[in-house]
C-alpha cells in the first residue's frame, strides 16, 4: 500500500532485457525483497549494490506500463510502501498500475501551474469523477476535468519540481491508477 506522494526521482542507469537497475536514492533504507514504486508499479528489489538497486519486470508488466518506453538516464517517481502510523498525504494506491495513457495536452499557465490531459481507453471513465483522485506516473493528483476518453489534472510548481510529470512531451505514455476506493465501489 502506498499514498502517491513521491520521495524521490530516481535514475534509471541501466535496462537490460526484463531487469532494471536504478540510482538507490534511499541509501541504508532499503532491504532485499522491499517493495517500492516505479512510476505507480510496485517493483520487488532483486539486488542491492553499490549505491543502486535492480529489479525485474514480469513480460505481463511490461504490457500494462510505459516501461517499455523508458530509457537510461530518465527518471521514475519513487516511494516505498507505506507505514502503518505514516500519515497518508496523497490517497490510497496500491502499486498495480490500470492502464496506459497519452498526454495529449500539455499547457503552463501564467501562475508556473501545469494543465495535463491524458488519454486513455473509454472502457476506463467510469472510474473518472470530477475532482477524485488519481495516481500519473505514481503521483496522487486531483482530476479537475473529465470527459468519456480524457482527464486534465493541474500540477503545482513543487510537484513539477519533485517528480518526472515536467518532463512529458506530447504523445508520451503515463501509468495511470484510478482510485483505489472508487474502483471497489463500483465492482461491488
Amino acid at each position: 500500500m502506498f499514498t502517491g506522494i513521491i520521495e524521490k526521482k530516481s535514475k534509471i542507469l541501466k535496462i537490460e532485457d526484463s531487469r532494471f537497475t536504478v540510482e538507490n536514492c534511499f541509501r541504508d533504507e532499503l532491504k532485499l525483497g522491499q517493495s517500492v514504486a516505479h512510476d505507480g508499479a510496485c517493483m520487488t528489489l532483486e539486488k542491492i549494490k553499490d549505491g543502486s538497486y535492480s529489479f525485474f519486470v514480469m513480460e505481463e508488466s511490461f504490457k500494462k506500463l510505459n516501461f517499455h518506453a523508458k530509457r537510461v538516464w530518465e527518471y521514475f517517481n519513487t516511494e516505498r510502501s507505506l507505514k502503518a502510523d505514516d500519515r497518508i498525504d496523497g490517497h490510497f494506491v496500491s502499486g498495480h498500475i490500470d492502464t496506459t495513457g497519452e498526454i495529449i495536452t500539455y499547457e503552463r499557465l501564467d501562475d508556473n501551474s501545469l494543465i495535463l490531459g491524458v488519454s486513455f481507453a473509454k472502457e476506463h471513465s467510469k472510474y473518472t469523477i470530477e475532482k477524485w483522485s488519481i495516481a500519473l506516473n505514481w503521483v496522487s493528483l486531483t482530476i479537475i476535468d473529465v470527459s468519456s476518453w480524457y482527464i486534465s489534472v493541474s500540477l503545482i510548481p513543487l510537484t513539477q519540481d519533485w517528480t518526472n510529470l515536467w518532463d512529458l512531451k506530447l504523445w508520451d505514455l503515463i501509468n495511470i491508477e484510478f482510485d483505489m476506493l472508487g474502483k471497489y465501489i463500483l465492482n461491488k
